[in-house]
């Protein structure tokens, strides 16, 4: 019976996970198409994308707090309806105000259900690779669907679009409601979320969740730019964007069943060879066939270290601090994704963009040298 219990419990996280991917997928399309038909100029709609990842980063801050007080169901389900008023809000007015709540609002869903899914994904028996894996499959087939039906729906009402991704989000909302409920963290039991920046395999996973959110922020914001500044024309910008990620999503499939033992080393790799792929990408000459490899080569990377980097941090901490664990390696990865674009196009501003991807990838793995090597002298210290 609860063997029964168990598995329709991790269908069902699994299909709200898809259903939240998918209306995510459909709103990264359908948002900002409703904001250029509603007037609003390119500067404008970038400012409002800033605001949810903001608004992201902002709540990711507090969710250990959260876990500690609210069960990662409950939470699951508030998030998920953040993001079903958010694209509803759209649906009735455009006016700015109304704008910037839905913004706001979809970053904090964001935030908090990734987290607040990841957790109870862990918590479950068995393999917790093959858990956050599984996780990560259902939610990339969202992401990947999500968008292909709101470019569907949008060209015969960019509202039809937005209400599928509120329908998307609401079935995801009773998904997470049906779940088993498991008992808040007990957080006095935990020493404190900035006592685990100390842990080796807690620092490899938040610089692991730096790598996969800085690879896919370029590839939302300047690898596009530096595809079409080298002749691809836009179904080809799309298709190597989806080439990428689909490599990211096979390299999750031969993951699945990856020793707890190797995890660290996977994201090590993974880490380095998605830096390796920034540079190479920066130094490259203007030809297809490379650009093709190395967006292959490198969303494998980021695939990796996006699912992995969670399983080494719940690997690294106690069952009590898991949520805190999870908890800051999502809050590194949305401040990467709010900080490599930034970051970036603060270099673009004197210099070509080659540098500011070289500086990236090279500043990303130099940071990766320092952790690795404070990992490796952590493991090799004498015991008291």
């Amino acid at each position: 019976m609860a063997t029964t219990r168990r598995g329709s419990d991790r269908i069902t996280a699994l299909l709200a996970v898809g259903l939240f991917s998918h209306g995510m997928g459909a709103g990264i399309v359908a948002v900002p198409l409703i904001a250029l038909a509603a007037g609003y100029d390119a500067s404008s709609v970038g400012f409002l994308v800033a605001v949810a990842a903001l608004s992201q980063l902002t709540v990711r801050l507090g969710t250990p707090w959260l876990l500690g007080r609210y069960s990662d169901r409950s939470l699951s389900a508030v998030s998920a309806a953040c993001l079903v008023a958010s694209f509803s809000a759209l649906a009735l007015s455009t006016a700015l105000p109304v704008f910037l709540v839905a913004q706001i609002l979809q970053g904090v869903g964001r935030g908090v259900f990734w987290t607040s899914s990841q957790t109870h994904a862990i918590r479950d028996t068995g393999h917790p690779v093959q858990r956050l894996v599984d996780l990560n499959l259902a939610g990339n087939a969202g992401t990947l669907s999500g968008p292909l039906v709101a470019g569907a729906l949008g060209a015969i009402d960019l509202r039809l679009a937005l209400l599928w991704a509120t329908g998307a989000a609401t079935g995801a909302t009773l998904g997470s409601l049906a779940l088993h409920r498991l008992p808040p963290f007990d957080r006095k039991r935990s020493r404190g979320t900035l006592s685990l920046l100390h842990r080796p395999g807690i620092a490899a996973s938040n610089w692991g969740s730096v790598v996969g959110g800085g690879w896919w922020a370029m590839l939302g914001s300047f690898v596009p730019v530096l595809l079409v500044a080298a002749g691809v024309g836009t179904l080809g910008v799309g298709g190597l964007i989806t080439a990428s990620e689909a490599a990211g999503l096979g390299a999750l499939i031969l993951l699945r069943r990856l020793p707890t033992d190797r995890v660290s080393l996977a994201v090590a790799m993974g880490g380095f060879v998605a830096c390796g792929s920034l540079i190479g990408l920066a130094l490259a000459p203007p030809l297809l066939s490379l650009y093709v490899l190395l967006l292959i080569i490198g969303g494998a990377a980021s695939g990796t270290v996006t699912t992995l980097g969670p399983a080494l941090a719940a690997a690294a901490a106690s069952p009590e601090e898991q949520g805190d664990a999870l908890a800051m390696s999502g809050t590194f990865r949305a401040g990467a994704l709010l900080g490599a674009p930034a970051g970036v196009g603060a270099v673009v501003a004197v210099a070509p963009l080659s540098v500011g991807l070289f500086a990236l990838g090279a500043g990303l793995a130099a940071v990766g040298v320092v952790v690795e090597r404070g990992w490796s002298h952590a493991l090799s210290a004498p015991r008291a």
